[in-house]
């Protein structure tokens, strides 16, 4: 199973400078408890910004990271056809961690998407805004002061 995990301000605002424009603990806790012990896919630039940012992989999770250009790092497993890969059948639930074009090019194999949502509008560079929730229904959602963490499904067809 395909899902998509990200934070998005309210004008769309999901980056800037490959990092994130917002520090949000709560929302890093949630990140972390909902990757832990899964798979996380992501661009290149997603993965050279956690190991800049960290100095490693994220622990406790396996990395797969779409790269067009050769590409390795030791741990890491890297493809190059990401389309194929999201076609395949995948009974364990990966999750899209970025960045954009890895988003909305994972969008139509997602059957889940993972979504909090920042109230304070934020400057950035990377932008959600024709991301379309239309076949998507919400499962969950759970709101504080500074955030909304939403859970949405696939509609069923």
């Amino acid at each position: 199973m395909i899902s998509l995990i990200f934070a998005i301000d309210p004008n769309g605002v999901i980056g800037k400078g490959n990092d994130l424009p917002w520090h949000y603990p709560e929302d890093l806790r949630y990140f972390r408890r909902k990757t832990m012990g899964k798979t996380v896919l992501m661009g290149r630039e997603t993965f050279k910004s956690i190991i800049g940012r960290l100095g490693h992989p994220l622990v406790g999770r396996k990395s797969i990271v779409a790269s067009l250009e050769p590409f390795s790092y030791p741990g890491v497993t890297v493809i190059s056809d990401l389309i194929a890969y999201l076609k395949q059948e995948h009974e364990e639930e990966i999750f899209v961690i970025g960045g954009k074009t890895i988003y909305g090019l994972s969008l139509p194999f997602a059957q889940k998407l993972y979504i909090t949502y920042i109230k304070k509008p934020y400057h950035g560079d990377v932008y959600l805004v024709d991301f379309d929730l239309s076949m998507f229904e919400l499962l969950e959602s759970k709101e504080t002061p500074d955030l909304n963490f939403t859970v949405y499904g696939r509609k069923q067809q």
